[in-house]
């Protein structure tokens, strides 16, 4: 596209670069979505670690890039983890991964010793939410019962609807 010049003979840019916007810096690249929240990484490691030295209230201290390298590990084995069970699914030709397939994609990997410990937590993560979810469809149906009542319309021969109409 050629420059159009002003009046003073200053060369003018171009309408599209003139508007163009800079990219937003909300912009995130691939790399940045896929890295964990650091706020849980860092609570996770040091929770864990203060738990290892002795106590909860023991302090531990995490440099930069031992965090940043917890985190990729931590990235990296998900990635591998999600993986092994699409490829558990798959297997059963399914597309949908649930938790067994995770389950059989830890064993796979050789880390058998991590099943038990969670297949337990997530039973007990199941019994917990039944118990949620049994009181919010209760809370529901009784919400709706509330509505359908007050909602009802009245019969055309409602006596009441009479009196009101010949003021008696």
């Amino acid at each position: 596209m050629a420059e159009e010049a002003t009046k003073e003979g200053q060369p003018q840019p171009p309408a599209a670069q003139a508007q163009q916007e800079p990219a937003p810096a909300a912009a995130m690249t691939a790399a940045e979505v896929e890295e964990l929240p650091k706020a849980i990484v860092r609570r996770l490691v040091k929770d864990k670690l203060a738990h290892i030295a002795g106590g909860e209230g023991a302090e531990v201290i995490v440099n930069r890039d031992a965090m940043a390298a917890f985190a990729e590990s931590a990235r990296i084995f998900i990635h591998y983890l999600s993986a092994t069970a699409n490829d558990m699914c798959k297997e059963s030709k399914r597309q949908t991964i649930n938790a067994d397939d995770v389950l059989k994609a830890l064993d796979e990997m050789e880390f058998s010793e991590f099943v038990e410990p969670l297949r337990t937590s997530l039973q007990e993560f199941r019994n917990k939410n039944a118990g949620r979810r049994s009181e919010a469809s209760q809370k529901r149906k009784e919400k709706r019962r509330k509505l359908d009542k007050e909602t009802l319309p009245q019969k055309e021969d409602d006596p009441a609807d009479d009196a009101e109409e010949t003021g008696d």
